[in-house]
């Protein structure tokens, strides 16, 4: 299970400044977050991928939270329509996002505001709803896993529960980077 929107959304600004500060390059991170995805209809979107074909997006809207993902070595749902049968109104725009290429799904659902509704193959889905939880010990090893580097677990931890950026923090974390260069990263994170 999902944690509720106001958490995820703080826990996706989190993994998405951590990436921001540890790969320079965009294309390379696994986690982002654009603030601005739609400004006019207030729409913030994050995104995974994990560049071997898997991917995930979730969409905060006022209305509710659209999420959708796809694991390529797990079979896709066939009915994409069936799978979010009952969407609210408001999140259905989501479907036809050329972005999220709907044809390709294996888990996806929302929130309507009051609860979660999850369908597919939770399955590929079960490391990210631990990241997703805001699990600073998975985040480390994902880390070490895909960069081979160490982040020390009380900054990761103070970064997911939504503590800005600052220098000192920044100095434990192994990058060259100064605040001022990760200003534009971290305005389109809306951190």
């Amino acid at each position: 299970m999902l944690p509720q929107p106001k958490d995820l959304e703080r826990i996706c600004k989190g993994l998405a400044t951590l990436d921001a500060v540890i790969s320079e390059d965009w294309e390379s991170r696994t986690y982002s977050f654009n603030a601005g995805w739609n400004t006019r209809a207030k729409h913030r979107m994050a995104s995974m991928r994990n560049g071997s074909g898997d991917d995930w997006f979730i969409v905060f809207t006022p209305s509710g939270v659209f999420v959708k993902a796809f694991w390529h070595e797990y079979p896709r749902v066939d009915d994409v329509a069936a799978l979010y049968e009952g969407l609210p109104k408001a999140l259905a725009p989501q479907l036809k996002e050329a972005a999220f290429e709907m044809e390709y799904v294996t888990f996806g659902g929302w929130h309507d505001g009051k609860t979660w509704t999850l369908r597919g193959d939770q399955k590929p889905m079960r490391e990210e709803l631990v990241m997703l939880s805001g699990s600073a010990t998975a985040y480390v090893k994902l880390v070490k896993h895909v960069y081979e580097l160490k982040v020390p677990k009380e900054v990761v931890t103070q970064v997911l529960a939504g503590k800005k950026l600052d220098a000192a923090m920044l100095a434990k974390l192994p990058t060259e980077r100064t605040l001022a260069e990760l200003r534009a990263d971290l305005r389109e994170i809306g951190v």
